[in-house]
Formats: C-alpha cells, sequence, structure tokens
C-alpha cells in the first residue's frame, strides 16, 4: 500500500490553516464548514514547509478506523498538571500536548471528559497570546455538542488548526515549533499506549514504525528555527528518538523512498520492518521525552 509520509490528513491541515488565517474566531467558523479539497491544487499552492507537518488527528482516526482497541484517558497529561507551566517552552509544549489530548477525547467519545482540556488549552492561549482562536463562546458550543462525536471531533480540530494559524501568522515560529512537537509526541505517545501486545504485521505498529519519516520531516521543520534556544533543546532530544528509529529496516519489493525538499516519500511496495525490541525502545523513549515535557518540577 502506498504511503505519503505527508500524512493523510496534512492537506485537510493545510486546508484549514489557509482558511483561518484571517480572522480571530476562525476555529467556530471553520467547525462549521463542510471543506472539499482538491489534494493536488492543494500540493501546489501550499508552502511546502507545511505540507511535513504532522497532524496529531491523522493518528487517532487511524486508530479508530481500526477499532480503537485499548483506548483509556489513563494515559492523557493530568489537567492539574497545568498550575507547573510556568515558562512559554512548558507553555507552548503543553498547549500542543493539551489540544492533542482534548483530540483525542473528542475522537473516542469521551467528550465530557475532553472539556478539562478544553479548558487548560484556553488557559494556556490565553498565556502565548493566542486567545482569540480559543473563545468562550467556543466552549459553550463544545458543551452543546457533548454526545456529537463527530461535531466535537470537527470543532477540538478546528480548534487546533486555528491556533496553529495564528501562531505563524503572528510570527511566532519558536512557539509555533514547539506547540507542534507537543502534539506529535502526545499522540504518539497515546498511540504506543494503545497497543497493548506486540504482534507482528499489526497495522497499529506498522503506522507507528512510519512514524520514522514522520520525525524527519518534523526535524527538517525544526531546524529553521533552532535558534530558538527552547527549539533546539528540544531537536537533540528528537534527535535521540531518531536514533532508535533509525534501527528499523526498509524493505522494498517495489517503489523507493524519494526525497522533496525536506520531505521523504516512501514509495509504492516499502516497508519497514520492527521487532518487538525494537518497538519497546521506541515506545520508551517517547514516554521519556513526553514526561520532559509535562512533568515539570
Amino acid at each position: 500500500m502506498k504511503k505519503a509520509i505527508l500524512l493523510v490528513n496534512s492537506i485537510a491541515w493545510v486546508t484549514l490553516i489557509c482558511s483561518c488565517g484571517n480572522s480571530t474566531n476562525n476555529a467556530e467558523t471553520i467547525a462549521s464548514d463542510t471543506l472539499a479539497v482538491d489534494s493536488s491544487a492543494m500540493m501546489a499552492s501550499v508552502p511546502e514547509e507545511y505540507i511535513s507537518i504532522p497532524a496529531p488527528d491523522e493518528m487517532f482516526s487511524f486508530m479508530k478506523d481500526i477499532g480503537g482497541a485499548g483506548k483509556s484517558t489513563s494515559h492523557l497529561n493530568n489537567p492539574d498538571n497545568y498550575k507547573n507551566y510556568v515558562d512559554t517552552k512548558s507553555k507552548a509544549l503543553n498547549f500542543g500536548i493539551y489540544a492533542t489530548d482534548f483530540l483525542y477525547c473528542s475522537t473516542f467519545d469521551y467528550g465530557v471528559e475532553g472539556l478539562k482540556y478544553f479548558v487548560n488549552v484556553k488557559k494556556l492561549g490565553d498565556d502565548l497570546g493566542i486567545s482569540g482562536v480559543v473563545s468562550e463562546s467556543l466552549g459553550e458550543r463544545i458543551q452543546k455538542n457533548i454526545g456529537k462525536n463527530d461535531s466535537l471531533t470537527d470543532i477540538s480540530n478546528a480548534l487546533y488548526f486555528a491556533a496553529i494559524s495564528e501562531l505563524e501568522k503572528s510570527d511566532k515560529a519558536n512557539i509555533l515549533s514547539l506547540v507542534i512537537v507537543g502534539g506529535w509526541i502526545e499522540s504518539l505517545n497515546l498511540v504506543t499506549n494503545m497497543v497493548t501486545k506486540f504482534k507482528t504485521n499489526d497495522p497499529a505498529i506498522e503506522r507507528i514504525a512510519e512514524q520514522k519519516y514522520t520525525l524527519d520531516n518534523l526535524l527538517g521543520y525544526l531546524e529553521k528555527h533552532k535558534s530558538d534556544e527552547h527549539v533546539d533543546a528540544v531537536i537533540r532530544q528528537l534527535n535521540e528518538l531518531k536514533t532508535t528509529f533509525d534501527q528499523l529496516k526498509e524493505e522494498s519489493t517495489s517503489g523507493a523512498i524519494s526525497s522533496t525538499g525536506n520531505k521523504k516519500v516512501l514509495g509504492g511496495g516499502t516497508k519497514i520492518t520492527i521487532t518487538e525490541d525494537q518497538y519497546k525502545a521506541i515506545s520508551a523513549k517517547v514516554k521519556g521525552i513526553h514526561d520532559s515535557f509535562t512533568i515539570v518540577k
């Protein structure tokens, strides 16, 4: 099966970014619209740097499509941890983490639980200067849609994407970088915790292995902003994870890995093989990075 490390939802994400750049009430507007996307036209019109940025909802949608086994709120970042995030780095990372937790709750029907994470997303949004996309009226709309899974997922997606757009528009590349990293690490940490037992050819484990290329793309994006000391520190942590991912082998029966700019695309029959020990090593490294972001002493 042909895999693109652009991610299945990246085009939709970019569409939302482009759609919401001119209003501070974007999340509510976008959530009410149905977008029809011409992917080829979208690919040609958006800046290359955005195409390679991973979107956390892609992983959750995939896990839900294959049954959502192992879903639980026990591995979400504790909402009470919010009070420990006092510096810009921890606030930005955990904005991405809490926004991803909110999206996870929306995707897997934990709507009431998700309200706790929305509250923290709003608080951190205020702190980071993007309060316009996390409005009180949006909170009211979320409450009205509890129990309506598709609507709540659309709203939480729109919220995350509008925040990303607002940070980009405000020229806060360092904060944007940290938000994206927090969101990706949280999504990967949650998905690895959904896999309760290693099985060869498990589609969930295969999808986790493919994050090897997503990580390459993410690091390529972060390198542009490494002059910021906090971004540089995160790059060093992710490079440790990259070393673990680089142990995975690639088998190609047809097609090949190609590069376009900073993006890597996995061609036709290329497959990544992963052993149980390698999977455990990746999961442990992800958890270690996640905990360093969320547990501030």
